[in-house]
């Protein structure tokens, strides 16, 4: 298993398609989530009210509901950032012509794109990106 993410109680993880959020104290598994391709981010709120893991989709994950967003315009998700306590911003593949940086909010679930991210198009792959 690889480690995207933890925190003191929660960790995500994946192994090839699969990820999972674990409880650390129990070892139960609050969710499971199926990735064509690994998925390449995650991201689990300080306070362990939510997380996010981001790959061929993205998946919001809080105690109430799992939520998926997948469209034509978003997809390929390449990382995640907290900007606040309600909102992670999301880059989606950088070398792709339709990248773009979306925000989430947690709270009510609405995805909004904050604008075109056209930096990396036609340029050498890196592992570090500047967003």
């Amino acid at each position: 298993m690889k480690i995207l993410h933890e925190t003191e109680k929660l960790k995500l993880e994946f192994e090839y398609e699969l990820a999972h959020l674990i409880e650390k104290s129990s070892g139960r598994i609050l969710f499971k989530d199926n990735f064509y391709g690994d998925p390449n981010c995650g991201i689990i709120d300080s306070e362990n009210k939510w997380a996010i893991i981001g790959g061929i989709h993205l998946t919001l994950w809080t105690p109430s509901e799992t939520k998926k967003y997948r469209n034509e315009s978003f997809e390929r998700i390449h990382s995640l950032r907290i900007k606040d306590k309600e909102t992670v911003e999301i880059l989606t593949d950088p070398w792709s012509e339709k990248s773009s940086v979306w925000e989430l909010n947690v709270n009510n679930s609405k995805l909004i794109k904050t604008k075109d991210f056209t930096d990396y198009i036609n340029k050498e792959y890196t592992e570090s990106i500047k967003w």
